[in-house]
Parts: structure tokens; sequence; C-alpha cells
């Protein structure tokens, strides 16, 4: 961009320079350091206002996706035996908190299932039994607790919050509270 200017009575094309040049001031326009503080101290305020009210709803989802793991794993289990017209197990491993589909000869039919990171097994009995326990799904799609000890399995976190998960001897189904 160029300025008009009179030179022994000719106009002449000078190139813009300081700061009063329009082409120059369109690049000058940005954010100073003081606005920029502002931004940031906005932002962490508002960061630390809501990460304490968005946590215990995130325990809450592990302990809801450990409980959707559990009844898809009997579901998978309960329709193999039905399709395959043959027993299958489903095996709850409480040393590693994962879950396993097996059939009569303890032959793993599907990749295993892990419960999320802080979530782990119990029963509405008292303490889960280190090791593995097992509910029998039979071909007609009941399911057999006998093994398991109890027709209730909780999951917990670290906290002490729990999610119960009752198995229906009679149609094999499972339901959360």
């Amino acid at each position: 961009m160029t300025r008009d200017h009179l030179w022994d009575g000719k106009k002449v094309k000078v190139p813009c320079q300081g700061l009063n040049c329009p082409l120059r001031q369109r690049y000058l326009t940005g954010f100073t350091l003081v606005e920029m503080l502002v931004v940031i101290s906005v932002i962490i305020l508002i960061s630390v206002v809501t990460v304490p009210l968005i946590t215990p709803f995130l325990k809450a989802q592990r302990i809801s996706k450990g409980a959707r793991i559990i009844q898809a794993s009997a579901l998978a289990a309960r329709t193999m035996a039905i399709n395959s017209r043959k027993t299958r197990q489903l095996v709850f491993n409480s040393t590693y908190s994962k879950l396993s589909i097996t059939d009569e000869n303890s032959n793993l039919l599907e990749k295993e299932d892990y419960l999320p990171g802080t979530i782990e097994f119990g029963t509405s009995t008292g303490t889960w039994t280190a090791g593995t326990s097992t509910v029998s799904f039979n071909p007609n799609g009941s399911a057999d607790t006998s093994i398991l000890g109890t027709d209730t399995v909780v999951i917990q976190d670290k906290q002490g919050n729990t999610k119960n998960l009752t198995i229906i001897n009679y149609t094999g189904q499972i339901k959360s509270d």
C-alpha cells in the first residue's frame, strides 16, 4: 500500500512507513499479555469448579460399565448354551477381575473381558473367595448358581460403592439394581 505525496509538483507514490499506515495497523491487532492471563485464569477457575462435580459421576460410570460387562458376558454365555445345546460356564476370576466363557471341559470359547481398573467382585453374603467362581448356563437358557454359592454378584470400587447383579436361575438373565 502506498500514499500519494507531492514532490516538486509531481504526485509520487511512496510506500507507507510508520505505525500510521493502514496496512500495518491491520497486522498489529492481537492479544496483550494481560488479556491472555485473564482468559487463562477464567479457564482455571471454571476447571476448579467443575472437576469436583464431575468426579462422582465418573466413579458411578465405572461401576455401571462393570455391570454392563457382566450382563453382556452372561448373555453371551447363555446364548452360546442355547445355540450349541450344551452347558456353558461364565467364570468370574476375582484375582484378575476378569470374566471368561468356557465349555464343560474348561476350554476358553471367547476372549476374556476385564472389569474397569478400580472395580472388583464381591458377593451379597460377604467377601468374594479369591480365585474363580462359576455360573453354568444350561441348554434351555436357565442358570445354575450352586457353584457360585449365591444368586447375587456384587461389584464394588475401592471407596465401597456397590452395584448388585441378581442372576435369575429360571431364565438365566442378570438384572442390576
